[in-house]
């Protein structure tokens, strides 16, 4: 009986030492993060100082908006309260977030400035809103962030295997931190402004599409969908949503698509000029090209070991719609002409410090045209 007592005390002990190593883990992963009054900043996993220290369009790389986040410092500063301990801390500080959520004025999401625009840009923008879908995946994100025995799990499982794989990886496993970019109607939207819907002898593939669920929510406008995704844990949840898996290499050879989609895909791959090529050689006449990229652009590769892409995209500009024409243009020298565009949020499940995240997400519909060198 003494023998178990202490078995269970040590055991207590031991996961007490991996549950504070996550909540240090929390506060210390990188991520990027918005703030009402503030264009897009940088912090740390989670928002504990509202007010971001550091401007992403004025940093000269991702590191050093990472490096730059203090968001624990704020609380207890007027004098009243400072939690001591990690789990205290934790739920003040989730407190304070969900707050500043209730507050925020989602419409800043989908603005734009159309004075900074050039007239074809301003004729072919589509103005979104935040729609019941949006409104179900915020609402479930935040019951989600609310289930503390989950989340302590969540961390206490990133503390071991973070040793072993990627944070891709882990999240497949987990199965945590579902995206959100469009919905089934504003996908309708964007693709009928570009004159093309979807109907039942149409295919799509998602390229890099994670475990799915960010064209999952439109991908039923198409009567075969396929997917192409590199994390193991991903794939297996592709597979359960039922894409057919393509290789990521040669996706592109052999076979036409309908619509190619490359949601946030860009600035997280290796080669995004080459994975355009391979978009524009596998639409089917008639095709379009879906594509989302966060602005500002601040590519992050998660496989190579200075996390650099080989091809970097020339985009330029010194705030969202000044980088956005940059890249249209680009896309125009690359083959591609642009049907519509608009600006969304790109949603990520919270965690036990916030209930959602998000990014400047930049989202158009592209049909191929010709160029010096098809010819």
């Amino acid at each position: 009986m003494l023998y178990s007592y202490r078995r269970t005390i040590c055991l207590a002990l031991y996961f007490s030492t991996f549950y504070l190593e996550a909540i240090s883990i929390y506060e210390t992963d990188s991520f990027v993060y918005h703030h009402k009054e503030s264009p897009p900043s940088c912090g740390y996993d989670k928002t504990k100082d509202i007010k971001p220290k550091t401007n992403c369009w004025k940093s000269s790389s991702l590191e050093d908006c990472i490096q730059t986040g203090n968001l624990a410092n704020m609380a207890g500063t007027n004098g009243f309260y400072r939690p001591r301990s990690a789990l205290a801390r934790a739920f003040y500080e989730k407190q304070r977030n969900d707050r500043h959520l209730q507050e925020l004025d989602q419409n800043e999401w989908y603005r734009v400035d159309s004075s900074r625009l050039s007239p074809e840009l301003r004729q072919k923008f589509v103005q979104l809103h935040s729609d019941e879908e949006t409104k179900e995946f915020l609402s479930s994100s935040i019951d989600k962030s609310s289930w503390v025995w989950t989340q302590i799990w969540y961390l206490l499982a990133k503390a071991v295997l973070k040793h072993f794989w990627s944070i891709t990886d882990i999240n497949g496993w987990l199965g945590r931190g579902s995206m959100f970019v469009l919905s089934e109607a504003q996908a309708r939207l964007l693709l009928r402004s570009a004159k093309i819907s979807g109907n039942a002898a149409e295919t799509v593939v998602d390229v890099g599409a994670g475990d799915g669920e960010v064209s999952r929510r439109f991908a039923n406008l198409y009567s075969v969908k396929y997917a192409t995704e590199i994390s193991a844990s991903m794939r297996k949840a592709l597979n359960n949503k039922g894409y057919t898996l393509l290789d990521t290499e040669d996706w592109w050879r052999g076979q036409k698509f309908d619509c190619v989609c490359m949601l946030n895909l860009l600035d997280r791959c290796s080669k995004p000029k080459t994975m355009l090529k391979q978009a524009r050689a596998a639409l089917a006449p008639g095709g379009v090209l879906m594509l989302a990229l966060v602005l500002p652009y601040k590519p992050y590769v998660e496989v190579t070991p200075d996390h650099k892409p080989e091809e970097r995209l020339p985009i330029q500009g010194a705030n969202f719609e000044e980088q956005l024409s940059s890249f249209v243009e680009f896309m125009g020298e690359s083959g591609f002409e642009l049907s519509s565009w608009s600006r969304a949020p790109y949603l990520c499940e919270g965690d036990f410090a916030q209930a959602y995240y998000w990014l400047d997400d930049s989202v158009y519909v592209f049909t191929p045209k010709s160029i010096e060198s098809d010819t």
